[in-house]
């Protein structure tokens, strides 16, 4: 899209109402080295990965119930979760109701090897959304809750979380040149994003690349609920890992905004 302000922005919109097996790629050829696609299986079929040793695929529930089988694994899922199968091994996704996942393919270079063990990466690797590590950045408020979905150094050059807040609240505008990035909302979301100083609404299901550099922050109002996700791609690995381990401190707590005074002031 072309916002007022004449800026080239790749914001896709999907049709959930879509009920077919289906792998829709979203803003194609936006940040190198990665493609991510919304996927959706409908109920009692099954979704096969089949062997990519070229590739960390990444997967997040969004929305549905399925078993999740690999590497003599099984799993199953009836809430928003995020995994990744070993790139060796094949994976199959079986709803037991419709599903909807965003998937994200990244290149795997001949340096992650050393860096998974620096890590200790192992696979499959699977993180419920309830329990994920919820972190402090001096750009949110205090009532905003943020999540690492996956942690920065477990997939090498990688990392992807949350931000959960209502009306009002507001992320102030920000940039990083060292990390490109995607925001993918989930269904339930309706905020304003800011970009270059621009508010463009944004709803649900839908998936949006940062232009790289650009100062971008958020702002919800009235009693509207702010859910997104951020996917950092981390081209200069250093200087990535230093930002994250800067900005986003872990706050060893649990909260639910469902189970507080979720329409209070941003700054308690």
């Amino acid at each position: 899209m072309i916002t007022k302000g004449g800026q080239y922005l790749s914001m896709e919109k999907i049709d959930t109402a879509v009920n077919e097996m289906r792998a829709l790629p979203m803003c194609v050829g936006e940040i190198p080295g990665t493609q991510t696609y919304h996927i959706t299986i409908p109920a009692n079929e099954t979704f096969t990965l089949p062997v990519d040793e070229a590739h960390y695929n990444i997967f997040i529930l969004v929305e549905g119930e399925c078993t999740m089988r690999s590497d003599g694994i099984t799993a199953e899922f009836a809430e928003r979760v995020t995994f990744v199968p070993a790139p060796e091994k094949i994976m199959t996704l079986t709803a037991s109701t419709n599903v909807q996942l965003v998937q994200i393919a990244w290149d795997i270079t001949e340096e992650d090897i050393k860096l998974r063990a620096e890590y200790g990466t192992q696979f499959p690797l699977i993180q419920p959304y309830a329990t994920a590590i919820q972190y402090v950045d001096p750009n949110k408020s205090p009532k905003t809750i943020s999540r690492m979905m996956i942690p920065h150094k477990i997939i090498p050059r990688f990392a992807i979380g949350s931000v959960e807040s209502y009306g009002y609240d507001y992320v102030k505008p920000h940039s990083h040149p060292m990390l490109d990035q995607y925001f993918f909302s989930f269904p339930e979301n309706n905020m304003s994003l800011i970009i270059n100083e621009e508010h463009i609404p944004m709803d649900g299901n839908v998936m949006v690349h940062i232009p790289l550099g650009a100062e971008h922050g958020v702002e919800v109002t009235g009693t509207d609920h702010l859910h997104y996700m951020w996917i950092d791609f981390l081209p200069d690995n250093e200087a990535g890992l230093k930002r994250l381990d800067e900005r986003h401190k872990p706050t060893g707590t649990v909260r639910d905004l469902e189970k507080e005074d979720k329409f209070r002031n941003n700054d308690q």
